[in-house]
């Protein structure tokens, strides 16, 4: 479409409520339908996903391309990525294929009745509601932009009304469920040793895919005894990071490094590189960094050629981000606090973490048999003394929580928690300190540490120290004894 071509004044009139903005309409970038990410937009594309281009030949009526034109210029200029400009664009896109369907060529005909059908429109193609919401969120920021500028004032206050802030849905979150990640496990040895090691990093760390494809070569760290893995500029929030990790990891990790210079030199300053075509799970290391869709491919042929699959016996569809879901999980479901998680996964912000972790069925199972199970309980006899069957779970997980203030192991039944202990600090020797069989793990330990104590009282002829860590063992044995009775009759 050349702009010289165009009659303005005929398709124009009555578009802009200012005067035609002639030297915006003679940008000669408006004469194109595909613009460059670099050269004509000024902005930056990642090295693992280029966005090269962005492409306007879809969008129609022609009122609507040069408006798209112009506010993808605004963006621009503020500097948003260009994986946001995209997005943007592909609504305006749908957006534009509605109006095609429905006639609407003209912007006076666009009122809260249009955006009604549009919504119902939009639904019968079955997107999700967040989806839905990010097209009403391009939609709002796109006519509010043109009322700005006075390019086009349409009232947008359906729009303001109909977006969203979903929440997710913990079921139908996109983590690798056991029986897929023991499937991968086994076959894992079938990629090459590049991929191999790809793989024991983002699904041991949980890092987002742009972090690992653009590991620095030099990513290694030891910060006294504890090794650390430097980020190189995160895609997401463009700082240098480090993050503590495993010592399994530093092998393999040395082992890539080595895998680079042999094969790319001194020149190559990554830790992972990517690969030339080749058949099958084959390597040829080539010197830049891979693209998600090539390292997703690999993971997918795996699937296909070793038939890793679900317990319904679908073939698994992998992608990248799957592995920092799963992580999220399996720390969510080993009971690490919300904190730590976030942490770890390096979150600016706690929301974040709904999206991530999922808190499986059988855990929610296990638990509340746990909290619902009948216990009983032996004193410092060794005998039965009590017997709680709890009868509601919040109830019972309160009364948990208040018998944790007054000790770590066992609970506290003093008659009167508010005078003071007769005992303090030796619980092991008062008749109120009773025990379930969910401490006797912890009270076998307690044992094997008084035993030391007393071999070191009677090597250093300490005859009352030794006489008083006996009397402790006595306590804890008839614990022990009776939790273990306990333990074969059930």
């Amino acid at each position: 479409m050349s702009l010289n071509q165009l009659d303005y004044l005929k398709i124009y009139n009555g578009l802009f409520e200012d005067k035609i903005p002639f030297h915006l309409l003679n940008n000669p970038l408006l004469q194109k339908d595909i613009w460059y990410t670099i050269d004509d937009l000024g902005l930056e594309t990642h090295e693992h996903q280029k966005i090269l281009s962005v492409n306007f030949s879809n969008i129609q009526p022609s009122w609507l391309n040069i408006l798209s034109k112009l506010y993808v210029l605004t963006r621009a200029n503020l500097k948003l990525s260009i994986q946001y400009i995209k997005d943007d664009l592909s609504h305006l896109k749908k957006f534009a294929r509605f109006l095609q369907e429905k006639y609407i060529d003209h912007p006076k005909y666009i009122d809260h009745q249009v955006f009604e059908q549009f919504d119902y429109w939009i639904r019968l193609t079955g997107v999700k509601e967040r989806t839905i919401s990010l097209h009403y969120t391009t939609l709002q920021n796109f006519f509010e932009t043109c009322r700005i500028e006075k390019w086009l004032n349409v009232n947008t206050y359906w729009l303001h009304g109909r977006r969203t802030n979903s929440t997710p849905n913990n079921d139908e979150i996109d983590y690798i469920p056991e029986e897929v990640w023991n499937q991968l496990e086994e076959n894992l040895h079938n990629l090459a040793e590049p991929m191999q090691r790809k793989l024991l990093i983002i699904r041991t760390l949980g890092l987002r895919i742009g972090e690992l494809l653009n590991l620095p070569l030099d990513c290694l760290r030891k910060r006294g005894e504890q090794w650390r893995l430097r980020l190189k500029e995160t895609e997401k929030f463009k700082i240098e990071d480090e993050m503590p990790i495993p010592l399994d990891l530093v092998p393999a990790i040395r082992e890539q490094q080595e895998y680079i210079r042999q094969n790319l030199g001194k020149n190559y300053n990554k830790l992972f590189c990517s690969s030339n075509k080749g058949r099958g799970f084959k390597f040829y290391p080539t010197p830049r960094v891979m693209y998600i869709h090539t390292f997703n491919s690999y993971l997918n042929n795996l699937a296909q050629e070793y038939n890793i699959c679900t317990k319904d016996g679908q073939t698994w569809h992998f992608n990248s981000h799957q592995f920092r879901r799963t992580v999220a999980t399996i720390m969510t479901n080993a009971g690490i606090r919300d904190l730590i998680i976030q942490k770890y996964l390096r979150h600016r912000n706690p929301d974040m973490q709904n999206h991530y972790k999922h808190l499986l069925k059988q855990v929610i199972k296990d638990e509340y048999q746990e909290l619902i199970k009948e216990k009983k309980y032996v004193d410092i006899t060794g005998k039965v003394v009590t017997t709680h069957k709890p009868k509601d779970v919040i109830t019972e997980y309160m009364r948990r929580r208040m018998h944790q203030i007054t000790t770590q192991v066992g609970e506290c039944h003093r008659p009167d928690l508010k005078k003071p202990c007769p005992t303090v600090n030796a619980c092991g020797r008062c008749e109120h300190w009773l025990n379930t069989i969910d401490d006797l793990p912890f009270l076998k330990q307690d044992l094997e540490r008084l035993k030391e104590e007393e071999k070191v009282a009677e090597k250093l002829a300490l005859v009352r120290n030794q006489k008083e860590v006996k009397k402790d063992i006595n306590y804890f044995q008839l614990r022990i004894n009776g939790l273990q009775g306990i333990s074969n009759n059930d």
